[in-house]
């Protein structure tokens, strides 16, 4: 399992225009593309920015709930690839009791970051994927990006 970071949200071009993909990197200099729903690409990248929406958005609600129950997640691990789909587990603490959830890795991440969770991938998902060593020169970052 490998420990990564959120490089960040970037846009990417398709023939469908541009696509959002979120970008892991593990210690070993390894980038995972993720592509996500725009949504959850906004959720993530407006806790990477620091950015507080006037009203909770879906996440932040997901969050304050949790707190209030006395609940954190521990760590997200994105642990499967099927057919081009990932899949991911949190793993969430309440009192002494960690529970394992099924959760899309958007999803997953965007709550790890607003728990300060940490984020992990297998080995067998990178090398299933596969994986870039570096940013491509086309992907747009979402603060360069119009979303008018």
């Amino acid at each position: 399992m490998n420990k990564v970071e959120v490089l960040g949200v970037y846009a990417a071009p398709s023939v469908f225009g541009a696509t959002p993909v979120v970008l892991l990197r593990d210690d070993n200099g390894r980038i995972l593309q993720i592509f996500i729903g725009l949504a959850e690409a906004l959720a993530i990248h407006s806790v990477l920015r620091n950015q507080i929406p006037p009203r909770p958005m879906t996440h932040d609600l997901i969050v304050d709930m949790l707190k209030r129950l006395n609940a954190k997640i521990e760590k997200i691990v994105i642990d499967d690839l099927v057919e081009n789909t990932f899949y991911a587990r949190i793993f969430l603490r309440s009192d002494d009791i960690v529970h394992e959830i099924d959760a899309r890795p958007s999803d997953s991440i965007a709550l790890a970051l607003r728990f300060n969770a940490q984020i992990f991938v297998e080995e067998r998902v990178f090398k299933e994927a596969g994986y870039i060593w570096e940013i491509p020169r086309e992907y747009i970052t979402f603060d360069e990006l119009s979303l008018d």
